[in-house]
């Protein structure tokens, strides 16, 4: 988790500084992958690693952690986990989107605590961006460590302040806060972004699913980014996996099977590890993925929901 200086906090709502309620019938627009891999990217900090290497050589093999740059059906735009990359990622979205200039965003969100999905908080301060009072959606258990930090840039909202924007918990390493999954409804589709959780058991028992397509169909999803983090169990030799807890791309392969066009839902898998061989789009791994149906998510792509 990142620690921030300690400082006054999030600013308190008072009268005249009240975060918006959800306006109702407002949905999502579009949806833009801004991001695709774990909390450290591709190359990864002092990581010599092939992949890492490789990325270091060719820009095109990089990638930025995950998020996402969602337009509501206003004209705001939500910021749904703010990386360390968040200057290229703006860019990202502008160009997705066929701006010229970097997007603004109107509100931000995180999913939880994790280093990645918070670590580019501090540049909407003084030092870089230079905003007051941004709304910061939020669980409150996310809050409440957030407000012990100089967090004076933004103004708290709970996770029911953006209709179409809908939080779901999932089990994770909660070491501080909670972790929860969104889903992005627009008037025609409807997009699930889950980039992190312990295990597909957990997290189907938590729901009361009996399998992945059964609780997708539940929630009517159209299209699923989920945890892809690593492909299999024996990734980081000489690591206990079992303290970095992540279904990998494998299990889920096997859960899934191969797609069924006419029933099943788009899922492509982000949140890569910089020692996910599955980021390289011509490995045997990546192969099998997308020989099921499936995908490994880009950084840029577009849903219109």
């Amino acid at each position: 988790m990142m620690c921030f200086p300690r400082g006054h906090g999030l600013q308190r709502m008072s009268k005249g500084n009240e975060a918006p309620r959800a306006r109702k019938g407002m949905v999502v627009r579009s949806v833009v992958v801004l991001g695709t891999a774990q909390d450290g990217g591709l190359p990864q900090a002092g990581c010599g690693c092939r992949f890492c290497c490789l990325a270091q050589a060719d820009p095109r093999r990089r990638r930025t952690p995950v998020a996402l740059g969602v337009e509501l059906e206003d004209g705001r735009n939500l910021l749904i986990e703010v990386t360390k990359s968040l200057a290229n990622q703006l860019w990202t979205w502008a160009d997705a989107l066929g701006g010229d200039k970097p997007v603004m965003p109107d509100v931000v969100a995180v999913t939880h605590l994790h280093l990645g999905h918070i670590e580019g908080l501090g540049q909407f301060g003084t030092e870089v961006m230079g905003r007051h009072g941004t709304p910061l959606m939020a669980s409150p258990a996310v809050h409440e460590v957030l407000e012990r930090r100089d967090m004076d840039m933004f103004r708290p909202l709970g996770l029911d302040a953006v209709s179409g924007v809908r939080f779901i918990q999932v089990p994770h390493r909660d070491e501080h806060g909670d972790t929860h999954a969104v889903l992005l409804s627009g008037r025609e589709r409807t997009l699930l972004f889950l980039p992190d959780h312990d295990t597909w058991g957990g997290t189907l028992a938590a729901h009361i699913a009996k399998d992945i397509r059964s609780w997708l169909a539940h929630l009517k999803v159209d299209v699923a980014l989920l945890d892809g983090t690593f492909w299999d169990g024996e990734e980081l030799p000489g690591r206990d996996m079992s303290l970095i807890p992540h279904p990998t791309i494998s299990e889920s392969l096997k859960r899934l099977g191969e797609r069924d066009d006419v029933n099943d839902p788009d899922i492509a898998f982000l949140h890569l590890n910089h020692t996910n061989p599955c980021a390289d789009p011509e490995s045997n791994q990546a192969a099998k993925v997308t020989d099921l149906g499936w995908r490994i998510a880009r950084e840029g792509e577009l849903h219109r929901l």
